[in-house]
């Protein structure tokens, strides 16, 4: 690996744009995109993407199988306490090195010599691959529900899976469309996403709280039921966590765009903590209601739309009209977070590649000098997303089962430069290299430690098969396709990317490392 080492020392900056390029130059680049996001339009951006409300719509009937209406809440209360400690977590190192690459850079900074190119890499590798699964979920679930609203309006239409590919083609479309061309409005267009994501909930939770027929606090909270097939109450139950995990994806997106707002060492971990803080409490809320207001399980598991939610919606208005009012709003949030996820990772991609991590690194680390955006970075990851569609019209189970990925790669990612900080990095960075956001030694370090128990606990979970007994169609093929990622690039790295991956760091020396 060739690697530039930079001498200056990290310092705390006034937010001006020369400081935060200076900042910039310091962990070993130049600035090439304008810094047009506030701290406002980018914590949207990161509320949007994670859709927390809105993802627990989609996966309510899943959590009643496991482990019934307590299984999904107090595993999302657990999974939203764990989500700030890992926001915290992440975000006091995105203080330190605010740097599109995001996780790939802090390993490579915090890392020793003998592990710090291989483990750097593979941390990007693997958080390139979450990203592009959980952003084309997003399109997918999005695209489908387009295609549901149809449904739910008309009797008479029958659904085909490739109109459904269709739909799910439109909104990537859309996603770069916006990306590229409507660069320069997408933090208002985030900001009015973000206003949309709140007043959504409030309009949903207000109807459903006059309209709904409720079920009895002992149903959504003391009445366990397992009807997922396995024998071991406690084994299911923490099946079920899959259900809160997921709508809490995709907060490191606010990392990815460090390059792109001003004060990036204070404005990302506070985009980062807060958007996971408010969502939180945003998807607590609406977890209790929409239990109070979940009808007969075999009803919903039924439901012609293939979406439950919008047969609880339909239920609680009696009104084909209203209930698709209402799933319209989490559908163009899912489309959002399209938009949301496909600027993150396009970011990611472009950062991977000026480091020369990836084939074609010299094309693909080009920013468009008219627009600065890395054009061709969108243009890649939206043809690997549309790609994917054909497994989706050739085999349902093999496309979820790639992004059944998200969870698995976007932890990964997580856990390796938390476990780096905590090993290498707090011991043993000076007070000044700490960025703005820093949290006492006793408390950082202990979010640290929640944080990687919570990683790996979930981890390991989300590997298992939803139901038993496993078929193919139920099988969860998470591990499979992560494997097989892994093993895709780890042959190109060996092959080549080893020899001319270039990873910026500090003078590791001048820092005691």
């Amino acid at each position: 690996m060739a690697e530039s080492v930079i001498d200056h020392d990290v310092k705390h900056f006034a937010p001006t744009a020369d400081d935060d390029d200076d900042r910039l130059a310091q962990l070993g680049h130049v600035q090439e995109l304008q810094r047009n996001y506030s701290l406002w339009s980018l914590g949207s951006l990161s509320l949007c993407l994670m859709g927390t409300w809105e993802a627990l719509s989609t996966v309510i009937a899943t959590a009643l199988t496991t482990g019934g209406a307590p299984c999904l809440f107090f595993n999302l209360l657990m999974s939203v306490i764990c989500t700030i400690a890992i926001a915290c977590s992440l975000g006091e190192i995105a203080s330190i090195f605010p740097t599109a690459g995001g996780q790939y850079h802090w390993v490579a900074a915090l890392a020793p010599s003998s592990s710090r190119a291989t483990a750097s890499w593979l941390t990007g590798w693997i958080n390139v691959g979450g990203q592009i699964v959980l952003t084309a979920s997003a399109a997918f679930a999005s695209g489908l529900q387009f295609q549901a609203l149809i449904i739910l309006n008309d009797d008479s239409y029958v659904p085909k899976r490739w109109q459904g590919l269709l739909f799910y083609w439109a909104i990537l479309l859309y996603a770069a469309a916006m990306n590229i061309w409507g660069a320069k409005m997408l933090p208002t267009a985030n900001l009015v996403s973000g206003v949309l994501h709140i007043s959504g909930f409030l309009a949903i939770l207000v109807t459903l709280g006059v309209m709904a027929p409720k079920n009895t606090a002992s149903f959504v909270f003391t009445e366990v039921s397992n009807s997922s097939g396995w024998s071991n109450d406690g084994v299911s139950w923490l099946v079920g966590l899959l259900s809160s995990v997921y709508p809490l994806l995709g907060y490191d997106a606010a990392c990815h765009l460090a390059e792109e707002m001003p004060n990036a060492t204070r404005n990302v971990p506070m985009a980062m903590v807060g958007s996971v803080t408010v969502n939180g409490i945003l998807g607590l809320g609406y977890c209790i209601m929409i239990l109070f207001a979940t009808g007969k399980l075999d009803v919903l598991l039924a439901t012609p739309t293939g979406f439950p939610f919008m047969q609880i919606f339909l239920d609680a208005t009696q009104s084909a009209a209203g209930a698709t009012v209402m799933s319209l709003i989490i559908t163009l949030i899912a489309a959002a977070a399209t938009v949301a996820g496909v600027t993150s990772t396009s970011r990611t991609v472009w950062a991977f590649a000026r480091d020369k991590a990836v084939p074609f690194d010299r094309y693909f680390a080009h920013v468009n000098p008219a627009s600065h955006i890395p054009v061709r970075a969108v243009v890649l990851i939206t043809i690997l997303q549309m790609l994917l569609g054909f497994i989706y019209l050739g085999n349902s189970t093999a496309f979820n089962a790639i992004l059944s990925m998200a969870i698995l790669g976007l932890y990964t990612s997580y856990l390796i430069p938390i476990v780096y900080f905590m090993v290498y990095g707090r011991p043993r960075l000076a007070k000044h290299e700490f960025g703005f956001f820093k949290m006492p030694k006793a408390l950082g370090l202990g979010l640290n430690i929640l944080s990687c128990a919570w990683l790996v606990l979930c981890i390991v979970f989300s590997t298992f098969p939803t139901f038993m007994p496993v078929t193919a169609q139920n099988m969860n093929y998470s591990t499979v396709v992560m494997v097989g990622w892994v093993v895709l690039g780890g042959v190109y790295y060996v092959v080549r990317g080893r020899n001319k991956f270039e990873i910026p760091v500090v003078d590791r020396e001048a820092r005691g490392f």
